[in-house]
């Protein structure tokens, strides 16, 4: 999905998120590479809007571990065989997966449900669609 300016104008986005996409999108750019730089950014606010506005897609993110010093923020499911570590954001469009703990230095936000084979982390807070389990 390409969000564009004239997208973001149609979704009632704010002035200083439509000046930041400029700079960083000029000709628009991929949903999944927008939220990339918001995430990079740790920007929380504009992720869970941009999310939340554009809603989520079918696409699944399967990898080992993850451990970033960053936010991650992903548009479709994660699952992780093994740990899931995040700084500092960590927010998927639908479920989030791992066989064994799930850590957020801040907040976890799931469209769906939140698994983990061990147990789940976060400073500021967990919210999911669905269930949550660990």
């Amino acid at each position: 999905m390409l969000i564009t300016l004239d997208w973001l104008n149609e979704k009632g986005a704010c002035s200083a998120g439509k000046r930041w996409f400029t700079k960083h999108f000029p000709e628009g750019g991929e949903y999944q590479d927008v939220l990339n730089a918001l995430a990079a950014e740790n920007n929380a606010i504009w992720g869970r809007w941009l999310l939340q506005t554009a809603g989520p897609v079918d696409t699944v993110l399967e990898v080992n571990e993850i451990n970033t010093d960053a936010s991650l923020f992903f548009a479709g499911r994660i699952i992780v065989k093994g740990a899931l570590k995040v700084a500092r954001y960590l927010f998927a469009g639908r479920g989030i997966s791992a066989g064994e703990s799930i850590e957020a230095g801040k907040g976890i936000v799931a469209g769906e449900g939140i698994e983990a084979g061990w147990s789940i982390v976060a400073g500021e807070g967990i919210k999911a669609g669905e269930d949550i389990k660990a």
